[in-house]
């Protein structure tokens, strides 16, 4: 009976041993078996290709260093490489947000083509989706991020959460009319 969804193959411990030694080849083959998950699983968070394959090829940079302390206990080595990408995603984003950029500096640049209303309007409206977000309970905030973010689906969701599908479902739909209500209501 064939598996749905088909299992990545688990890089076998010598060509992990292979690649701490050095092998250029074993490289290309790990990079060959996990680049492409590596970069869906940046990508679902990134929302931009371009940024995910410069962090993807960051991680693999990342695993290459420190492929000497990569100790084999039987997990997948992609759980590994997961584990680095989300570091080098985590990178990334503290460096952006320590950036002293604001809207004014990017007014400033008369080749940007922003607009001061539109970057006015734009935060406010985050603002608002902010504040509606953190009216939600924590788990409608957990599957909407599931959901939205992460781009899951409903049994994706149950799996992931220990959830039935139903009770995913349900704390959607709450949260999405949780959310509407909020959203509509005049701004003060």
């Amino acid at each position: 009976m064939e598996e749905f969804p088909p299992r990545r193959p688990v890089a076998a411990p010598a060509l992990i041993e292979a690649a701490k030694r050095g092998d250029a080849e074993a490289w290309a083959a790990l990079y060959r078996q996990y680049h492409g998950a590596v970069l869906a699983y940046l990508l679902r968070r990134t929302g931009s290709r371009p940024l995910s394959e410069d962090l993807a090829q960051d991680t693999f940079v990342r695993a290459m260093a420190g492929i000497g302390g990569f100790r084999w206990t039987g997990t997948d080595l992609g759980a590994w490489l997961f584990t680095i990408a989300r570091h080098v995603l985590l990178d990334h984003e503290k460096r952006r947000s320590t950036r002293s950029e604001s809207a004014v500096a990017a007014v400033a640049d008369r080749d940007s083509g922003v607009r001061v209303e539109e970057s006015v309007i734009a935060a406010a409206e985050a603002a608002r989706v902010c504040a509606a977000l953190a009216g939600l309970t924590e788990r409608q905030r957990a599957v909407v991020r599931l959901r939205y973010w992460d781009g899951l689906s409903s049994p994706e969701i149950a799996d992931r959460t220990g959830l039935r599908v139903g009770a995913v479902k349900t704390l959607t739909y709450r949260a999405r009319l949780s959310l509407r209500r909020s959203l509509t209501r005049p701004a003060r």
